[in-house]
């Protein structure tokens, strides 16, 4: 198919750009899709191969647009041209996207070692009290302590305390 076929088929301008290319495809596209006409069988053919020439049209297109725009593209780099903003802002998110997966990378490798540090300690504590000499196993913070707690200890008895027992008011 020649390329003034193509630009026809695709209700183009010979002059027209990559972006309006696209968008003179996608609306031929919607409006010849043959999903549109499955209650049809003739129309759905029709628009099967109708679909199928829009196909080959824009990629005729959209590789001679692509090769134009190469061949015009040493005449820009002769001449450099500042950044946009737009240019810019994208490269400074795109940096920015960069640096934070490198940070959050490194988080879920630090979390993940302590997560490992943890289970690893926890595992020798829970066999240390399996293994102790002293009649039922005990953990190592269930040790002794000097508690004041029921049956034994120096509390002052049965609500004496400060800030103990019932108050009446």
């Amino acid at each position: 198919m020649d390329i003034e076929r193509c630009f026809e088929v695709l209700e183009l301008d010979p002059g027209a750009s990559p972006d309006e290319a696209k968008q003179a495809y996608k609306d031929i596209v919607n409006v010849w899709h043959p999903d549109r006409f499955s209650n049809n069988l003739r129309l759905k053919e029709k628009a099967e191969e109708k679909i199928k020439e829009v196909n080959a049209a824009y990629d005729t297109v959209k590789s001679f647009l692509s090769s134009k725009q190469t061949q015009e593209e040493p005449e820009k780099q002769e001449s450099p041209r500042p950044r946009s903003n737009a240019e810019a802002r994208d490269n400074t998110e795109a940096m920015v996207e960069a640096g934070t997966n490198i940070i959050l990378n490194a988080c879920s490798y630090f979390y993940k070692t302590i997560r490992r540090f943890v289970a690893d300690q926890a595992q020798k504590l829970e066999e240390k009290a399996e293994a102790g000499p002293d009649g039922p196993a005990r953990k190592e913070w269930q040790g002794r302590g000097s508690g004041s707690g029921k049956g034994r200890g120096g509390g002052m008895g049965r609500g004496g305390g400060m800030g103990r027992g019932r108050r009446r008011g």
